[in-house]
């Protein structure tokens, strides 16, 4: 018997085994991500739960109103930016919504002014 065909079977799950813990890393760094983009939906998503209690600008919690009507709300929301190891880069971003009182539900995301 030889031992090239037991040489050949390591090479093989070796090879295996390090494409799965690439794409494993890979995947699971694309979900960070995708979530990471949704932060500021999330809170004006809380904030329109809010203005569906009461519509007054005084109920927004999460963010800050920077443009006021009679018929709808512009909210800017802002994070600092952080790197991929959590540390903070000194930037931040900031995204815009607005909220329409007569329906919150049809929020959207506007440019700040």
């Amino acid at each position: 018997m030889t031992a090239s065909p037991r040489y050949g079977t390591r090479w093989i799950v070796t090879v295996v085994l390090a494409a799965s813990i690439v794409l494993l890393v890979a995947f699971g760094m694309a979900a960070f991500d995708a979530a990471q983009d949704r932060w500021a939906w999330r809170l004006a998503d809380l904030d329109r739960n809010e203005l569906h209690l009461l519509a007054v600008p005084e109920s927004i919690e999460d963010g800050t109103v920077v443009e006021e009507s009679s018929g709808h709300v512009v909210v800017e929301y802002s994070r600092e930016i952080t790197d991929w190891m959590g540390a903070p880069t000194g930037e931040v971003e900031t995204i815009c919504y607005q909220f329409p009182f007569a329906d919150p539900d049809d929020f959207r995301e506007v440019p700040c002014p």
